[in-house]
Formats: structure tokens, sequence, C-alpha cells
């Protein structure tokens, strides 16, 4: 194909929990279902324009969910052909790993920490919130195998995270090679060298395009919006919340799902 791409990561991006959503979801079209419930919406607008831009062939989900976390989402008329997991270290192609992507990963990360020293030092961390907030569950502490680690808060644990805590195991893992990144409830520590963009630039070689658009709301997806020829960052996230800036990177004037929707929309209409 020729034209552009159009990658853009998927939560609070795209879809949307009932938290993040910031709408009635009654009013919203469910899109993920877990453990017998809804978890991610999308507004009825975002779904027609989802539909155009799978339909149109140029559209790859940008995610740092695992495959089987990505595998959840429901798509009009079924998933994208290309799809990026964890970070970029997987790239799907009809919904299976690539395994010339996975060895180019596997090079990529050989100069970072082990991800079993870096899940270490997360359960710590997750020990220590357990006593600065007396009564909380433990943090699930998660290894997608040899890419990365990351946390899942309980409810008080993130205000207790934020601030020095968060400060020092920036620092501490930065050394080790690894990026740090709160979204949501979720604190992830990815390799440096794991990043979105490379994954997004395979999959534009091999579709034989000439660049890529993007959309993104955290710091994992700031290379990403770099690297694309344009891109918008909704008004909500990671990336507002720390006062993160790019010339060449628009912000939406909604928040929230109808923030979804307007970025939807950007993207179809950048790559037609």
């Amino acid at each position: 194909m020729t034209g552009l791409l159009a990658a853009s990561d998927l939560d609070q991006t795209l879809v949307f929990s009932s938290r993040s959503a910031q709408a009635d979801v009654a009013d919203l079209v469910p899109v993920e279902e877990y453990r017998g419930g809804t978890i991610s919406w999308v507004t009825p607008g975002a779904w027609a324009t989802l539909a155009d831009l799978v339909a149109s062939g140029g559209f790859v989900p940008v995610t740092t969910r695992t495959v089987e976390q990505y595998q959840r989402i429901r798509w009009p008329e079924g998933p994208p052909r290309y799809a990026v997991c964890a970070n970029g270290g997987v790239v799907l192609v009809d919904g299976v790993p690539d395994p010339g992507w996975d060895a180019a990963v596997r090079g990529r990360l050989a100069g970072c920490a082990p991800v079993a020293d870096v899940v270490t030092a997360l359960g710590r961390l997750a020990a220590e919130l357990v006593t600065v907030v007396p009564g909380s569950e433990d943090p699930a502490v998660r290894e997608v195998p040899g890419l990365f680690g990351y946390v899942v808060l309980r409810d008080r644990q993130r205000a207790a995270l934020e601030g020095p805590r968060l400060g020092e195991l920036t620092a501490r893992l930065d050394a080790w090679g690894f990026t740090v990144s709160l979204q949501g409830r979720k604190l992830y520590a990815v390799p440096r060298p794991l990043t979105k963009s490379a994954a997004v630039a395979e999959v534009v070689s091999r579709c034989g395009a000439e660049g890529f658009v993007a959309a993104g709301d955290s710091l994992l997806d700031v290379d990403l919006l770099v690297a694309a020829r344009a891109a918008r960052r909704p008004r909500h996230g990671e990336l507002l919340r720390t006062g993160w800036e790019h010339p060449g990177v628009g912000l939406t004037e909604s928040v929230g799902a109808a923030a979804g929707e307007e970025i939807a929309r950007w993207l179809l209409a950048a790559t037609s």
C-alpha cells in the first residue's frame, strides 16, 4: 500500500474504562469483556469511525497490553491485520506473533538488566506499599516473560507511590536501562530499547507505506508520537499530568471517551 498508516495506543486513547471514560457508560459501546463483565467502552461515534479505520487496512493498534489482553478487544468487522503488543515486543500478523520480530527484539534487549531483577525490585516496592497503606491488599506484580514487568496497584496505593517513591524507583531503573510509566492503576517498568515506534516502523516497511500518524496518552507513547509524521494526544492522561509537550503533537479539545472519538476521526482524516 502507499500513503500513511494510523498507529494508535488503546487504553485511555481509544478505549476507556468506566473510570477514565468521563461519561455514562450506558451511552457507550462495550468493546471488552473480562471475568463476566464489561471493562472497556468507546463512544458510538468512535465505534463507527473505527469500523472505517479497520476497513481501510491501514490501522495498527499499538499497546503495552500482552497479546492475551489485546485479544479481548472487540473490533467492528474483526481485528486489524497488524497489531503491536507488549510495548513493541510483539508484532501480530493476522493474530499470530511474528517470529522474525521476536528474534530482533531479543537482540535489542541484550544490553539491559535482566527482567527478573526488575520484577524483584517491583516486588520490594509492592511490599513497601502494603506497609504504608494499612489495610490494603498486596499489589499484583506481573512479568511479561523476557520483556518487562508491571505492578497492578490497589486502592490508595497510587497516592502513596507518587512523589519520592516513584522518583527513586525511576532513577534506579533508569540506570538499569528501563523506563518507568504510571498509567491508571498500572506501574510499568519497560526496557528503553523496547519501543512502540520501532515495531510500527517494521509494519510500515512491510506494508510499503510512506510513514505513519499516531496517537497516545502516556510516557511509553512518546517515541511513537515523536517518530510520527503528525500526532495527537488526549487532554487527559500521563502526558498531560507530567506537562509533556512537543511541537508536532496536537492536543484534543475533548477529554475521556469523547477525546477517543476525536482522535479516531483525526486518524481517519489524516490517512484518507
